[in-house]
């Protein structure tokens, strides 16, 4: 909830709709607690029954986008560690004329801790690799996208693979301008415990196996 109260603090000049997605996870999100819609701000709830992953609640916020129409087009996480300045930063790019943004925690004011860091780097090059993109930063769930963008970024992959997902789709979709961007992630304990380890990285490598050797989602 203090991600919402945030967002709509930053956004008193913005019209802004929040899509959360409840995943399934226990507690269940209460309507009742989430902030009051109003003239420049709004919040849509969507649940999946059961927790299907990160991918797919991103997916379900992606078609609710779609289906309302926007102008830019912002994923972040919920726990605390994205800024919602650094959101709206994100959207003012796609205004400018980006068709993608991505956040990069290392030209932010980030406090990314060295294991964490080292894990990253492994990521970047990986990604690299697949997308071609020479992009900084890897998993970093604070990114922007036009509506022109969005229609390329349909996620098959339910978990934590999604994030490498995104960027093959976007390497692949014709003439998008794509950018960087300094944001600040924030870490704390109960966001680490909840982030990638060793052995999800490994299931990362898995998945996205199945999909682009083996043309399995997962």
């Amino acid at each position: 909830m203090d991600t919402l109260a945030s967002l709509r603090e930053a956004a008193r000049e913005h019209c802004v709709t929040v899509f959360v997605v409840d995943d399934g996870s226990e507690p269940a999100i209460d309507l009742a607690t989430l902030p009051a819609s109003g003239e420049s701000f709004h919040v849509v709830l969507a649940r999946h029954v059961t927790n299907l992953g990160q991918g797919a609640a991103l997916e379900t916020a992606r078609q609710l986008a779609v289906a309302r129409g926007f102008d830019a087009y912002v994923t972040m996480d919920s726990d605390g560690q994205h800024s919602a300045t650094d959101a709206l930063a994100l959207a003012q790019e796609i205004l400018l004329g980006a068709d993608v943004v991505f956040g990069n925690r290392f030209l932010g004011d980030s406090n990314v801790p060295r294991a964490r860091a080292l894990l990253l780097f492994g990521a970047r090059w990986f990604e690299r690799v697949l997308t071609g993109l020479p992009l900084a930063d890897a998993h970093n769930g604070l990114r922007a996208f036009s509506a022109r963008a969005v229609q390329h970024i349909v996620i098959q992959q339910n978990r934590m693979a999604h994030a490498t997902e995104i960027k093959v789709r976007v390497a692949g979709a014709p003439s998008l301008e794509i950018v960087e961007r300094p944001v600040s992630v924030r870490y704390s304990t109960s966001t680490l415990a909840k982030g990638q380890s060793a052995f999800g990285a490994a299931r990362i490598i898995r998945d996205l196996a199945l999909q682009y050797l083996f043309g399995e989602a997962s």
